[in-house]
């Protein structure tokens, strides 16, 4: 009889903690995989980076023109390229980023803010050589980040943000390494 009790008595535990837990089946989505939430983070790093460095571009930049893809273009008309472009990114990026729970800093990382101290500093021709070797460093570390999260992702709509922002990203690396090259 003991038996028998303590038998019913671990049955009506067992189901009184089931019935308690909750049931995330109609609660928000599960948090996104380390890999997606890290590739969120760094990307917003890195375009909130390129927005800051376009300001300074704008400001700082020299207005020669450069023939890129058969265009004229200048230091500052590519700084605020890099604004308009990594703006509209950015926001696409915060908004996915809330959908999927990933707080977003409000501030650059050290190391980004470090590099945008560096520019700061800089003027004239240091500052349109500067600039535009860290474009095409920046453009290349963002082309790979994207490229790995469009492949090792996890969330579908997250991979998906990812590939479709390579053209652009591919678009602005092409035009930073013949801007550099005209500027040397």
């Amino acid at each position: 009889m003991k038996k028998l009790n303590l038998i019913i008595c671990v049955a009506w535990v067992l189901f009184v903690t089931s019935s308690c837990m909750k049931d995330n089946d109609n609660d928000i989505p599960d948090a996104v995989s380390a890999t997606d939430r890290t590739f969120i983070l760094n990307a917003a790093d890195g375009g909130m980076f390129e927005v800051k460095a376009g300001e300074l571009a704008v400001t700082k930049g020299d207005t020669a023109r450069y023939v890129i893809h058969a265009s004229p273009t200048s230091v500052r008309t590519y700084g605020q390229m890099m604004i308009t472009d990594h703006t509209k990114a950015n926001e696409e990026l915060k908004t996915l980023a809330d959908r999927k729970q990933v707080a977003i800093p409000a501030t650059l990382s050290a190391a980004k803010q470090q590099k945008i101290d560096s520019l700061s500093s800089a003027s004239g021709a240091a500052f349109n050589t500067m600039y535009t070797k860290m474009m095409v460093v920046s453009h290349q570390e963002t082309i790979a980040l994207f490229e790995a999260e469009s492949s090792i992702g996890d969330d579908n709509e997250i991979k998906s943000f990812a590939s479709g922002k390579l053209p652009t990203l591919k678009h602005h690396l092409d035009m930073a390494v013949m801007m550099r090259e005209s500027i040397k």
